[in-house]
């Protein structure tokens, strides 16, 4: 697991926390769309490394965020804690 990441991929891990968090699973193509597509790169760099999962449905839709990973969540947590 790498544990650094870039400021883009910051922003991309916050807006991908606040899609979940509204009960949504946020696609690599919504995402392109929201932020542009530097987001693509980000997004599998960011699965690279461990902070999201990622879900290739077989039909060969958009590739879908299922979840960040533990490490991201407490990361975020730690994050907004120091924000407050």
């Amino acid at each position: 697991m790498d544990f650094n990441i870039s400021e883009e991929e910051e922003a991309l891990l916050l807006r991908i926390h606040e899609r979940l968090a509204a009960g949504g699973n946020p696609t690599e193509d919504e995402l392109a769309h929201e932020l542009g597509d530097d987001a693509r790169r980000q997004l599998e760099s960011l699965a690279d490394k461990g902070w999201v999962s990622l879900i290739q449905p077989p039909e060969g839709g958009p590739t879908l965020v299922s979840g960040l990973s533990p490490m991201a969540q407490s990361a975020i947590s730690n994050r907004r804690d120091a924000e407050m």
